[in-house]
């Protein structure tokens, strides 16, 4: 109990500032109704606390982070499953395709759908696996005109 009556107690500290700053905080203390001295108080007090939080910022943007994360969990879940859901669905559809062409159109109709799948598959892994970030306006355009890119394949 004694070191907190010791921390607590007050002491004199003594600063030096220019005569407009002494009439400037008169005429704050007198708008506010206090002293000057409480206002000294405040802005020591201010100091103090934004240094505290400069001091635990990493600590405060991992709280954010950790809070952030907790409230986008459960929309990022729900965007997995739609897209698993479109995959699953656009899956069956291509196989399904494929099917139906050879029941009704024979093998040699069948093999071109799977060639032409085949193809498909290779421009979309391209398209997938392409990092535009880095590339001219014009690789950009061929790259989007679906084909154009293809011409060395």
């Amino acid at each position: 109990m004694k070191e907190k009556t010791e921390e607590n107690k007050l002491v004199t500290i003594v600063v030096r500032i220019p005569k407009y700053k002494k009439k400037m905080l008169q005429k704050l203390a007198t708008k506010q109704g206090k002293y000057e001295s409480d206002i000294i108080k405040s802005g020591i007090d201010k100091e103090l606390n934004l240094q505290i939080y400069k001091d635990n910022l990493d600590l405060i943007i991992k709280e954010l982070d950790s809070m952030l994360d907790a409230k986008l969990d459960p929309f990022i879940k729900s965007q997995r499953k739609i897209n698993a859901k479109y995959l699953r669905t656009s899956a069956v559809n291509t196989y399904l395709l494929g099917e139906v062409f050879q029941k009704l159109l024979g093998d040699d109709m069948s093999k071109q759908f799977i060639s032409i799948l085949s193809n498909a598959r290779k421009k979309a892994n391209y398209y997938i696996n392409h990092d535009t970030e880095n590339m001219t306006k014009k690789d950009l355009y061929d790259f989007y005109t679906i084909g154009e890119i293809y011409r060395n394949e």
